[in-house]
């Protein structure tokens, strides 16, 4: 069976995600709270003990949790995206966010979205990401995860990079299957 370039690959193992994820939102994005970080090790995350990498449904069972507690009065979709926005926050905090930071204004928009698939390939999860500038100021991101990503989440963190980069970005959500999504973006 022949794939595209914008099929992900067959699930073999559970893809995993390196704890970067983990710590620019769970460890820097947000407030300590004893109570969330209680459920956050009962699930099997702890922000004091970072393991080098992650189950992926851990990161979205996680984005429930921190829902629940930082956000309880938003739709799911709203607290996913304010928790992608705190994402970027709390990466720019880390050592590799404190570089990405400073070339995001560098880049400005076109640039920083021709170039956003790369910064997901550090991990090792099954996503397919590609970027389609259909004009000066307007983009597609095609994601075709197999893995079930919130695309509210990724919406919150393309918002918040792309103010960096000095545009106010409109973005909207197009699923195109249960597991797979289009943003599009304009500014």
């Amino acid at each position: 069976m022949r794939t595209s370039p914008l099929t992900p690959p067959p699930l073999a193992v559970e893809p995993m995600t390196r704890a970067i994820l983990f710590e620019g939102l769970f460890v820097h994005g947000l407030p300590r709270n004893e109570r969330f970080e209680a459920e956050m090790r009962e699930a099997g995350f702890d922000r004091d003990d970072l393991l080098p990498q992650y189950p992926l449904k851990l990161f979205r069972q996680c984005l429930d949790i921190a829902c629940k507690h930082f956000y309880p009065g938003l739709t799911v979709e709203e607290g996913r995206r304010r928790l992608g926005q705190q994402f970027v926050q709390g990466f720019g905090q880390t050592v590799l966010g404190r570089v990405v930071s400073v070339s995001v204004p560098l880049l400005g928009p076109a640039r920083f979205l021709k170039k956003f698939p790369e910064h997901l390939r550090f991990d090792s999860s099954p996503i397919v990401v590609n970027a389609v500038q259909v004009s000066e100021r307007q983009f597609r991101m095609e994601f075709r995860t197999g893995v079930g990503l919130s695309p509210y989440f990724l919406c919150g963190l393309l918002e918040e990079a792309l103010r960096m980069a000095r545009v106010t970005p409109v973005i909207r959500v197009a699923p195109t299957s249960p597991i797979s999504f289009d943003l599009h973006i304009t500014w």
